[in-house]
């Protein structure tokens, strides 16, 4: 890249200001169009600390925030920093012998005078030595990617030929290992639910001698980035000693969608570790029992779960993200609202929701931007702090212009206004139409016929009545997607954990929740079948279960399996706030099973078992574990409609 010149980055910096409806050009406009020139100084520094540029553009506009729609003056002046900004820039450039003032010198002159807004964003991201910064934007040599040393990489005999990494995929993944000329991916780990890749690669440096085996994560930049947020924030203080850990920055080339991390691993004899759900089935149901109780639990246990505090909440705030956009809308513009149209704001008034149709218009006022996706033309929104985890009522806005709109993660959307294109209710029953039911999606009642119980609730019909009822549970920091495939066998049966991206201070029993989901789909359901009846035979497995009873007549090797469910209920019980009121779990296991109706990469199977799952549970809560009154703000109210 050569050298930018001054006056190019003021245009840009004018634009950033005009869009973000400023009308002055400050300094936080000036580092943003620095970021956004690719290949730039600017931006290949911040990739050194395994920054993306998007992703400090966007921490900055947050930082600073949308100006009004009214301009207050003409054209777009300079701030008065920025002229000093300016002179410090010109000294440099003459110390250089030049007239003319190019990016390196500007992004020095920013450094030298330290108080801006984009200083104090990078900061707060983790760049806290200014010193080290400024030597490096004074002696950094940038170079193309094509001059960067080609780094080999082969496969172990575990890695499945059949599900090759893409071009994308390979470029991240020589970029994060550019320091060896070799490396060898073992295997995949069979991962979550999202689109993540996880590997486990082995480094090989040029004398063949082999590095310490590390896991990788490949995905989308702004998860990747947040991911490592939350670890610092969350995680790193509250590891066990030998436990997996992300020691090196994010790697986020700035040419790339991708980014990816590394997690340490501790391995023994040469062998890569192994997730959970790789070796469900090779270990007997009593070893994996004793496992998830004596080192499992334990090991994480002392610092995450067993830290609850009490934490009565409303049950939308923690769960109402698990489920599909409340609305996907159209966007319209430069279109008056019609007085009959529906404005939705908080709180979100869900009984007029469901009287929404394909075409009719809606306003969004004062939702927070969660994502961006540019690549399809369209933003989500949601009640939060504008990522994934724990950010309820998510909206979906189509139809994005991204060369005339601008819009950043975190940014509050004062007024949006599209026509309904599909509702939540609509994508949850065509996800149980897809499903081929043997019953009418549409009643209110879905069949099971199991040990005197007849039928159970419809879930996708009957949850809103869960979502304003309110909890007497407890917070703690939690996993957030805490699944066999997050969950490593290192020496020794040791346990580790992966993959942080949704790593909070949360409902403490939603972890269980999620395993016992995950482990319903993984190690039950397989060897159940793959019919409805089928389905219905593990539902009258699992009414016994919720019953403390032992199912009897139950064949090898479900009888077997259905007893880690067991063991797994026993921690389930250390973590509730009263061990006698199950009904926090149910109200987890719902909206969790809800969750996975809507996964393709769950089995067909298994999916149908999720349907019963929610039912079942919501079933146990109008009987068996009904709350208390105090446990409710107007029990009658909050529960008439489930």
């Amino acid at each position: 890249m050569p050298n930018i010149p001054y006056r190019d980055i003021l245009i840009g910096a004018r634009q950033e200001a005009f869009r973000m409806r400023h009308f002055f050009v400050g300094v936080e406009h000036l580092f943003i169009a620095l970021l956004e020139i690719r290949g730039s100084l600017t931006a290949k520094l911040m990739q050194e600390y395994g920054l993306a540029p998007e992703y400090v553009i966007d921490a900055i506009r947050r930082k600073m925030g949308k100006g009004s729609k009214q301009r207050l003056w003409a054209g777009i002046p300079n701030t008065p920093r920025v002229k000093v900004l300016e002179n410090i820039a010109y000294d440099i450039a003459l110390e250089a012998g030049r007239d003319e003032v190019y990016e390196r010198d500007l992004l020095v002159a920013m450094l030298d005078e330290r108080d801006s807004v984009p200083l104090r964003v990078i900061y707060a991201l983790g760049i806290t030595d200014f010193d080290v910064l400024r030597n490096m934007a004074q002696n950094y040599t940038i170079n193309s990617e094509t001059q960067q040393t080609y780094v080999k990489v082969d496969f172990g005999t575990g890695f499945n030929r059949d599900e090759m990494l893409n071009k994308d995929q390979l470029f991240v993944l020589r970029r994060m290992f550019a320091d060896y000329p070799q490396i060898r991916v073992e295997h995949r780990l069979t991962g979550g639910y999202s689109q993540a890749t996880l590997l486990v690669v082995t480094p090989i440096r040029p004398d063949q001698q082999e590095d310490a085996t590390v896991a990788v994560k490949i995905h989308q930049v702004d998860s990747i980035l947040d991911e490592a947020q939350r670890y610092e924030s969350h995680v790193k203080a509250k590891l066990p000693p030998m436990t997996a850990r992300i020691e090196d920055k994010p790697t986020a080339p700035d040419s790339s969608d991708l980014a990816g991390i590394k997690y340490t691993l501790i391995t023994q004899d040469n062998q890569p570790p192994r997730d959970l759900r790789a070796i469900l089935n090779e270990w007997e149901a009593g070893k994996l029992s004793q496992w998830l109780k004596e080192t499992f639990f334990p090991t994480f246990g002392r610092m995450w779960w067993s830290q609850n505090r009490e934490f009565r909440f409303q049950v939308w705030r923690e769960y109402d993200w698990l489920l599909p956009p409340i609305l996907t809308l159209e966007l319209v513009k430069d279109k008056p609202l019609p007085p009959n149209a529906y404005v939705l704001r908080m709180p979100v008034k869900r009984a007029k929701l469901n009287r929404l149709d394909f075409g009719d218009m809606v306003a969004v006022e004062n939702f927070v931007v969660q994502k961006v996706y540019a690549e399809r033309h369209a933003i989500q929104l949601a009640v939060g702090q504008g990522t994934d985890s724990a950010s309820a009522y998510k909206i979906e806005i189509r139809g994005i212009d991204f060369n005339t709109d601008t819009y950043y993660r975190g940014e509050v959307v004062e007024n949006i206004i599209g026509t309904v294109w599909q509702t939540r209710g609509q994508q949850l029953m065509n996800a149980v139409r897809a499903l081929i039911p043997d019953f009418d999606a549409h009643n209110e009642k879905i069949p099971v016929n199991v040990d005197g119980l007849e039928k159970v609730p419809n879930p996708i019909l009957m949850y809103e009545g869960l979502l304003d009822s309110f909890v007497n549970g407890t917070s703690a920091t939690i996993h957030g997607d805490l699944h066999p495939g997050n969950i490593m066998i290192g020496p020794k049966e040791s346990a580790f954990l992966i993959d942080f991206a949704h790593t909070r201070e949360g409902h403490t029993i939603f972890d269980w929740a999620t395993l016992e989901i995950s482990l319903l789909n993984d190690y039950i359901m397989p060897y159940a079948g793959e019919s409805w009846n089928d389905a219905r035979r593990v539902i009258g497995y699992l009414q016994k279960l919720n019953g403390g009873e032992i199912p009897a007549d139950i064949p090898e090797p479900l009888n077997s399996h259905i007893a880690v469910l067991r063991s797994l209920r026993d921690i389930v019980r250390k973590c509730l706030a009263n061990e006698n009121q199950w009904s926090e779990y149910y109200i987890a296991l719902t909206f969790c099973s809800l969750r996975a109706l809507t996964w393709e990469t769950v089995s067909l199977a298994g999916r149908r078992l999720m349907v019963l799952v929610g039912g079942l549970s919501i079933h146990e809560l109008r009987t068996r574990f009904r709350p208390s009154d105090d446990n409710t703000e107007d029990t009658e109210d909050t529960y008439r409609s489930f």
